[in-house]
């Protein structure tokens, strides 16, 4: 796990070593172990290291080929370097090391651009090519790994952290579309677009290639087509296979691995697996879990955390997120997070991460990804509910079982059936809610209406699982745990995100994920006898929360001095209104989160309107 940066200069004008050194610097948190700069002519590459795979210095980065044809900085992990390895070796490949850095150089001399399909893991990475003068760069297929970038006719510029590329002097300009999108909708990271007007980020799954002075970006990977599952007799039996191999692979690693755990259904079976491996292999079994804790039994989930230490002897970190610390870490926060995020829950999961480094660890496991390709989120439920409308019976069983496991209560559940299902209706909501504390003038000048259709995907329930993937929800928080994570030079691994995983998801009937009222049935049944029975039937979760409405009366006195001192947001804030708003204490607390973390952003970031 490393940070990378680099500078393509289209004019053959010679690349500042110093710039590239400085870019090393400002994430040296990603990588603390090592760090390296190669500046070539027109071209320069420099990384920090995080040492995981292959501690010994000979496998910090850059990274040549044996031939220094080729020169690499990557930043993730090759989970399945080891298989891919072998088969270079059988080819005839040589290797110095025995990184996954060189198992990706040896890769691409053998099979080009297709390489990427060989691997499995989480990676964004960029490779020159000395003879061909050839760029060629890459992010993973589902974007765990980050790759910002900015471009003009002079010169790309690319990076782990947007903070990397400001350095270089490009214009700080905000995006008014994307803020539209973050303040009205709650969209973020939903397209290639970020905060910054000038700024993109390499999309999950795309590459871009420098060659002949021309750059071109495209999609490397999507999900197989036809892939759907005809014979489901040994179904939760191949899907725990999968799971376990998952798990296994990203167990390889040359320093001790933990596990974050909050209690739910996904967390609890990484760690549940991650100790039968252990079992299973011979090795010490004792991991080290660290969870998120709170005085407040509504949001705490200690009880079912305990189930889980029980049963696998784990040793256990609980940590208590409070406002006094929220506080004195917010600018940091905002800062490593890059831009503006929906909601104090990051905050939670910073504090893990922080005691994670505390404790010495460097590789943990998390959960990431399950809800959005498993049919987790409630938000799913009423479109399975309308793909049984023409079966009334099936429809009303699932209905009635909803209610049971959703516990929203007859009255909620109706109305959120209603509401998901309608476009229109969730749209006037969105608009309605926005007028409360957003400058109107803002809203009127602009229309995405387009924008909203799109990612919400009412047409049904594959349509919205595939925007929760690619757009509305998994790399939003693809984003706040790579950003919290590498802030503590920690690296974290998703075992529900292997490819081979997700594929063999993806191919499940429908009626086999949400079934007689029960999300996630799949993982739910392969889970028998596995994990603790409570929370294998678990009906509510909670992740990493934090009492946001609580914390943010508790501070109503410094929100109210964020939005009149230095107000940066006047373009997109009623400054008057949301003060007003905030002292009644009658407030929707997710909308004025996203306006305060706005502000905040715009500040610690230096920005105007």
């Amino acid at each position: 796990m490393c940070g990378i940066s680099g500078i393509f200069d289209f004019n053959g004008k010679r690349v500042d070593k110093f710039l590239l050194e400085e870019m090393n610097r400002i994430t040296r948190h990603r990588g603390p172990d090592g760090n390296g700069v190669f500046a070539e002519g027109n071209v320069g590459l420099a990384s920090n290291r995080l040492a995981i795979i292959d501690l010994r210095e000979i496998s910090n980065m850059p990274l040549y080929d044996t031939e220094s044809r080729y020169v690499i900085v990557f930043n993730g992990e090759i989970f399945n370097y080891i298989e891919v390895r072998n088969e270079l070796l059988q080819k005839g490949h040589k290797f110095k090391t025995d990184s996954d850095t060189e198992v990706i150089v040896n890769a691409y001399k053998e099979w080009g651009e297709e390489c990427l399909h060989k691997l499995n893991g989480m990676w964004a990475f960029a490779i020159w090519d000395k003879k061909e003068k050839t760029l060629f760069c890459s992010r993973d297929r589902y974007g765990i790994k980050p790759f910002y970038y900015y471009k003009d006719t002079n010169r790309l510029i690319f990076a782990s952290e947007i903070k990397q590329i400001l350095y270089c002097g490009v214009d700080k300009s905000v995006n008014d579309e994307i803020i539209y999108d973050y303040l009205i909708f709650h969209f973020i990271d939903h397209n290639e677009q970020t905060f910054f007007k000038h700024i993109l980020k390499l999309q999950a799954g795309y590459k871009l290639t420098i060659k002949n002075g021309k750059m071109t970006a495209a999609r490397w990977y999507n999900l197989p087509e036809n892939n759907n599952m005809t014979d489901t007799r040994n179904l939760y039996s191949d899907f725990y296979n999968l799971l376990y191999d998952s798990v296994r692979l990203r167990l390889r690693s040359d320093v001790e691995v933990g596990s974050c755990l909050s209690g739910g259904l996904d967390s609890s079976a990484i760690v549940c697996t991650m100790h039968d491996i252990l079992h299973n292999e011979g090795k010490p079994e004792i991991q080290k879990t660290y969870t998120a804790c709170y005085d407040d039994p509504l949001i705490d989930e200690r009880p079912f955390v305990e189930e889980v230490i029980k049963q696998t002897n784990s040793t256990k970190y609980y940590l208590f997120p409070d406002v006094k610390t929220f506080l004195n870490d917010l600018d940091s926060l905002t800062y490593h997070q890059d831009e503006p995020y929906t909601g104090a829950t990051v905050f939670a999961q910073w504090c893990v991460f922080k005691k994670i480094h505390e404790t010495g660890i460097k590789v943990v496991l998390d959960g990431q990804g399950s809800d959005e390709i498993l049919l987790g989120y409630f938000s799913f439920f009423p479109f399975h509910l309308k793909r049984n409308m023409l079966n009334p019976l099936k429809f009303i069983t699932e209905f009635a079982k909803g209610v049971s496991t959703t516990q929203l209560g007859l009255n909620k559940f109706t109305q959120n059936f209603i509401y998901f299902n309608t476009g229109f209706v969730r749209y006037r909501h969105v608009m309605s809610s926005s007028r409360s504390f957003i400058n109107q003038s803002f809203v009127s000048s602009h229309n995405r209406k387009d924008v909203f259709n799109e990612m919400i995907a009412t047409s049904g329930l594959q349509s919205n699982r595939l925007s929760n993937l690619w757009n509305i929800s998994l790399p939003s928080l693809l984003r706040y745990e790579d950003k919290n994570s590498m802030a503590f030079s920690v690296e974290a691994r998703l075992p529900f995100l292997d490819h081979r995983l997700v594929e063999f998801i993806f191919s499940i009937p429908l009626n086999k994920l949400i079934h007689k009222g029960w999300t996630k049935h799949v993982l739910r049944e392969s889970l028998k006898g596995k994990i603790p029975e409570d929370i294998r039937m678990r009906k509510g979760k909670l992740a990493f929360s934090v009492p946001q409405k609580k914390w943010m009366n508790e501070i109503s006195d410094y929100l109210i001095e964020t939005f009149s001192n230095d107000f940066r947001a006047g373009k997109y804030i009623d400054k008057n209104r949301i003060i007003k708003i905030i002292k009644s204490g009658n407030y929707n607390d997710k909308f004025i989160y996203r306006a305060f973390a706005l502000e905040k952003w715009m500040k610690v970031f230096d920005l105007n309107q």
